[in-house]
């Protein structure tokens, strides 16, 4: 149902996302940097959902202190009912520039309508907020309510389908969460030395484990092959001084220890300790 509502503004969302991704790339490096901070990357995961949990959390408490004046009669409770509708638009403002940067990156298709969709409700949800704030701080307090209200509701939809988004389609998930992959405690082989060149992203297995094996030199570095944001192959990547960067949304990992340099990935890649012993790479590992 929710797929078959958000279809028909397919072609929007295409190209709303070709719009943000066009800003952050005219703006160059300090649009990568940008990038980072609204992805989450510096944060261990997505920025989004703890900025959309402020705005849950300040706009009930709004609802609630707004209930019980107008239910119970309880005086004194305006002023700090406005501090948490604008508390609430705040923090919403901040979860629309971050979902924005989110959604530039998703799979074309239902993923990215829905996601949409859920974007397009929470701005709604957003100028509800806007409307009750800007009565409170004319002192209409009385009228100030019924925007909250409806904004809540609207913003109550849009935070289901954004928990469907998320439990539906693995929506800023770590890709790797539920399959880190086979343990060497012991050194095993993975590739024969001469398969692997210089500077060279190379797949390997590790039992079921596709991993990516660059050399520099006589270092070895083995990465988890599955992007942690979206699951592309990093084999496919390409080599950025001492990172990989993701073919499929250019997020770059730190080839020693898979540690995020850039997004949108906000959570690391997989890293097993890899050298060459005679004419074999082997690694050990994954490192915790």
């Amino acid at each position: 149902m929710i797929e078959r509502m958000a279809r028909p503004l397919a072609g929007f969302w295409n190209w709303l996302a070709g719009v943000v991704n066009g800003f952050y790339r005219v703006l160059g490096r300090p649009g990568k940097l940008l990038q980072d901070l609204m992805n989450g990357s510096w944060l261990g995961h997505s920025l989004h959902p703890v900025l959309t949990d402020v705005v849950v959390g300040a706009a009930t408490g709004a609802v609630l202190l707004d209930l019980l004046a107008l239910l119970f009669g309880v005086d004194g409770l305006e002023i700090a009912t406005t501090w948490l509708v604008g508390l609430a638009w705040l923090s919403a403002v901040g979860a629309i520039l971050t979902g924005l940067t989110d959604f530039k990156d998703t799979a074309p298709g239902n993923e990215r309508s829905v996601v949409g969709l859920h974007g397009l409700i929470n701005i709604v949800a957003t100028a509800g907020l806007a409307w009750s704030l800007v009565s409170r701080l004319g002192d209409d307090h009385a009228f100030a309510v019924w925007p909250l209200l409806v904004g809540y509701l609207v913003l109550s939809v849009g935070a289901f389908i954004g928990g469907h988004v998320v439990f539906k389609y693995g929506y800023m998930v770590n890709r790797n969460a539920f399959a880190r992959g086979k343990r060497a405690s012991e050194w095993t082989a993975v590739l024969p030395e001469a398969e692997l060149a210089e500077g060279t992203p190379t797949k390997a297995s590790l039992g079921a484990t596709t991993l990516v094996v660059v050399r520099r030199g006589d270092v070895v570095h083995a990465l988890k092959d599955t992007c942690s944001h979206a699951g592309a192959p990093l084999s496919g990547g390409t080599l950025r001084g001492d990172t990989i960067v993701c073919p499929l949304h250019f997020s770059a990992f730190r080839l020693s220890d898979g540690a995020v340099r850039h997004g949108p990935a906000s959570t690391r890649q997989v890293a097993y300790r890899a050298r060459i012993s005679g004419d074999q790479v082997e690694v050990q590992g994954p490192l915790e």
